[in-house]
This record gives C-alpha cells, structure tokens and sequence, in this order.
C-alpha cells in the first residue's frame, strides 16, 4: 500500500510539473529561495524518502532534482527534510552501487558487500585464506570482533576519492571523450563506448580485482588512503585505441593497454569490441556458413528422397556447429586476454593511487606542451585525413629523454603479473612456460640483476629480454608470495615509505628476509622446479582449434 501511495504522489507531482509554465500560479508571486543546490532526503508522511539536489523552495513548493528530473514537491506531503545519508541507512532494501558512491554513508572508507546483498560498515583487521575479521563499532565505545566466511563475500566497494585534482581529471576526461560514457562505482570510473554487457563485464573484473589485491597485500593498505580516483578508459575499437596511444608515445599497435602516472588514467581496448566480433564471426562462421548452405542446396537436388536430404541437411548442421564451436573458442580466449589486460594494468594504477609504487614520468616543459597540443589536435580532427597527418606529426616528433623512476621494475611488473589472474596467486601459464624455457637454457636472471632495474618496465632491453623478465619477475614475486609473504609486504612497505621520502636502500629485501641474495636465489629456482612442465601455451591453443575443425 506504501508503494501504491508513492506511485499517486509521483503522479501528482508531475501533473503539477506540466502545469507550473501556466501564467496564473500563485507560486509565482511568493518569493522564492534558490538554494546552494545541496543533495537532501526528502522524508514523505507516509514513509516513503526521495534523495535528490534540492534546486529552490517557496511555501508552496519544493523542486528536488530527482534521477535527472526536476521534481515539484508540496509541504503537505513532506514529514521532514533531512540528511540524504541518514535516509540511505535507514533504506529498507540493499543499496545499489550507485546509491552508495553518490552519497557513502558510511564511517569506513571500505565496505563488504555480502553474497546476499547486504553491506557491512566494518573495518578488517585481518585476513586469512578462508575468512576475514572485522570490528564492529559499538555505539557506547569499544568494538566486538567477528569471523566473516570468504564465500560470504561478494566484493568490497571502495570509498571514492573527491579531491580537486580528482575532479579537474574527470572534467579533463569528459571533454576529451564526450561521445564516451562514464560509468563511477566506488573508487573507480570506466570511460567506454563499449556496450552495457561489456561494461558490466569491466565492472565486476575491477571489482573482483580491486577486492582480491586489498585483502591480499592488506597490510598495505588498511592504514592508507587512496590519493586519486581510479579513471579507466575502454576503447571498443582497436584503431581509435592506436590513434589515442600514440599522443600519449605509446605504441599502441604492439600493447593492449598502459597506465600513464602523469595522467594517472589506464588506457585500454576490448580485443573482442564490436569490429573485431564482426570480423570474427564473418570469417569462421558467416563465410563458411553460406558456402555450406549453397554446398547442401547443390547435393541435395541429384537426389529425391527425403531421407537423404535430412541427411545432407544433418551432415551439414553439424559441420557449422563446429565452426560455431571454433567462434566461441575465441571469443573466449579474446575477452581472456581482454580481462587479463585489464586486472594487470589496474594492478599498476591501484598500487600507483594508494601511493605504494612510487611511478614518476617526468617530460621536459616543451614536451608536455606539446603533448597537450597533440590531444587537442587529436579530438577536434574531422575526418581521416586529417587523423592521418595528426599521426604522421606526433610519430616523426623528437621528445627530450622521459626520467621514468619505480619503487623498483621487478615488483612492480611482478606484482602487476601476479594479480592478472582471476584469483592473484594462481599459475599463470604464459609466464611460468618462458620461465621455464630461461631455465631450460640455463638463462635465468642472477637476481642482482634483476633487481636492479629502477626504471618502468624494463626500457631499453630487446622485447625478448623484457619478456623474460617480466616472466622471472612474476615468478620471484610468486616464490615471495608464497614462501616469505610478512617479510615480503613488509619490505613492500618500507620501500614506498623510502621513496616517498627520497631514499632508496639497496640491500632493503636481503635485511628483511636475513638472507643474502645469492642464498635466496638458490631457494627461489628449487621452488620454481616444483612447478609441472609445459607445453607452449600458444601451441595448445592452436592444437584445441585443430581439433575442432578436424572433427
């Protein structure tokens, strides 16, 4: 009956809506106060609440902005008007996403979203492999500690950061990207032209991943605060993506995606985007479907019996089963690395934003007026030809030399491949097959040196080198993870702690584990012989496609 009676008062209201432009209201000769536009609750005599900016009031009325709406409210109606936070505590069913990031009513800066919806305003203290433990306030002082079973556990949701830096990026990215969406839950904000599947499939990556690294490398954590607000930006199409990349001097035709720290935005696209999905679907199954088709319509007219023909038509329906088969094969290995893409890049700007891997790129004055230039140049080109010679300048411009520091390179891309897995932690085939071919030839990294490098991700070296070091390091974080983790995130503390104050301890690992290098790389290569041989994963891939069209 609540609900019924809220419906009539809606109606009401936006019948008074289409009357409020008649000349003879006498709304119209009271004064009006134009308030600061605060976002208020609106508490209704029957119970009911509508959270939205409250744009102006007289005696007679209110006009609340509600989801988008101006909305004409009379006093009558109104119980009270109030905090927009108490009312979201106080709502009877779970809050959205959206409702949470708009208002956060909450003391925590984190929060848990259960399996069954609910939310707990709690602070995790601890977290084990199967449960976390939280405190809960008590109102008189105090606090009572609980177990929370993992699988109880949906995700956490993030406070978001406002800040001015934070909003001048969002402002920066709306005009940059206007034919865009932007889609904000908790401490991140997608930027996409991808369609609502897609954008609810980036959402629950970020979500899982954003929840798996915070209860991982808790410590970390719990007694920072997140600088910046997380800005992801998905490109749908893999030529605006190139386009895009190469004003920021990135080779966006050889990567699926970076994280500048000078712009502190993740640029990324969908290797399935709508394109490349018709493209795909054409070449293994439309082309192939109505050569079939045109294959059944020549067999069956040299014979007249039915039978036959079910028969051609059964034979042919399942040779294009298997090329639907092929279809959805990679479909899924393409949104795979899509995802992967996305929870490695997200790892560096996660770290990045709660100020843990102290990333800092640095251009020369001209350059970064130039760069500026560029984008400006980039948005405003109206047709192809003029996105061409945009691209031709900015490829042939010679910048100054860019001073790019890391809380040090092995970590930082260790860390980045150690969370691209849906679970963080878990065997990532890619990087453990080049592992073991280096050790295969004898060819592993002394960790003198690979713990050396103090720049990005490993500039200067052949892009076979920087893949085997990027597979070594995933490993050495892995074998870190797993056989030194207090040690390991202590000395990840210490070091963001250093750099932030300017310093940089060479030895800092070996104090924190007690051991020198050289004995914790004898340890690091029996730990990594445990793992399984394995086939090239390209490969397998390959022999599962054969397979399929074989049949």
């Amino acid at each position: 009956m609540k609900y019924i009676t809220f419906v009539i008062y809606i109606f009401l209201v936006m019948f008074a809506c289409a009357g409020c432009s008649g000349g003879g209201n006498s709304s119209e000769q009271k004064s009006s106060k134009t308030t600061d536009k605060k976002t208020v609750a609106v508490y209704f005599k029957n119970g009911d609440v509508m959270v939205g900016e409250m744009i102006s009031q007289t005696e007679d009325q209110y006009v609340l902005n509600w989801k988008g709406k101006e909305t004409v409210i009379y006093p009558e109606m109104v119980e009270r008007i109030g905090n927009p936070k108490e009312a979201l505590l106080e709502k009877e069913e779970p809050l959205t996403d959206e409702e949470i990031t708009s208002h956060w009513p909450y003391i925590n800066d984190v929060i848990l979203r259960l399996t069954n919806q609910k939310v707990l305003d709690v602070e995790i203290t601890s977290v084990a492999k199967d449960r976390l433990t939280v405190k809960h306030p008590l109102e008189g002082g105090g606090y009572i500690t609980q177990e929370i079973d993992r699988s109880q556990l949906e995700y956490l949701i993030f406070k978001p950061v406002e800040n001015e830096k934070t909003k001048d990026t969002e402002a920066f990215l709306k005009k940059l990207f206007a034919e865009m969406e932007f889609y904000r839950v908790g401490n991140f904000t997608i930027i996409t032209d991808s369609y609502i599947t897609w954008v609810k499939e980036y959402q629950k990556t970020v979500k899982d991943v954003s929840t798996n690294i915070y209860l991982k490398f808790l410590p970390l954590f719990k007694d920072r605060k997140q600088e910046f607000q997380n800005f992801i930006v998905i490109f749908d199409d893999y030529t605006d993506f190139v386009d895009y990349a190469v004003t920021d001097g990135v080779p966006g035709w050889a990567v699926a995606g970076y994280f500048t720290p000078e712009d502190k935005v993740l640029f990324l696209y969908n290797v399935l985007g709508d394109k490349m999905s018709e493209i795909l679907f054409e070449a293994l199954v439309g082309e192939s479907g109505r050569t079939i088709d045109n294959i059944v319509d020549s067999v069956s007219k040299y014979g007249n019996d039915d039978n036959y023909k079910i028969y051609v038509k059964g034979q042919a329906k399942r040779i294009k089963d298997k090329f639907w088969q092929a279809y959805s094969f990679y479909k899924g290995m393409y949104k795979q690395i899509t995802m992967n893409t996305l929870r490695h890049e997200f790892t560096h700007e996660f770290f990045h934003n709660w100020g843990l891997q102290t990333i800092v790129l640095s251009r020369a004055e001209k350059d970064k007026k130039h760069m500026e230039e560029m984008k400006k140049e980039f948005t405003e080109a109206k047709d192809a030809k003029q996105t061409a010679e945009f691209i031709k300048k900015i490829i042939t411009y010679k910048s100054d030399p860019i001073d790019m520091k890391a809380a040090n390179s092995c970590f930082v891309e260790g860390i980045a491949t150690y969370c691209e897995t849906d679970e963080p932690g878990d065997q990532n085939d890619r990087w453990l097959f080049i592992y073991q071919e280096m050790a295969r030839q004898g060819a592993i990294y002394p960790l003198e040196v690979l713990t050396s490098y103090r720049m990005g991700s490993f500039p200067g070296v052949c892009s076979q080198a920087m893949q085997e070091l990027y597979a070594q390091s995933w490993a050495f974080v892995t074998f870190l993870m797993d056989k030194y983790p207090e040690e390991f995130l202590g000395y990840q503390k210490k070091l963001s702690d250093q750099y932030a104050k300017g310093r940089d301890e060479a030895n800092l690992l070996e104090k924190e584990l007690g051991k020198d290098l050289k004995s914790i790389q004898k340890e690091f290569i029996l730990y990594m012989n445990k793992f399984e041989r394995l086939e090239e994963p390209f490969l397998v891939e390959f022999d599962k496609i054969l397979d399929i069209l074989r049949d």
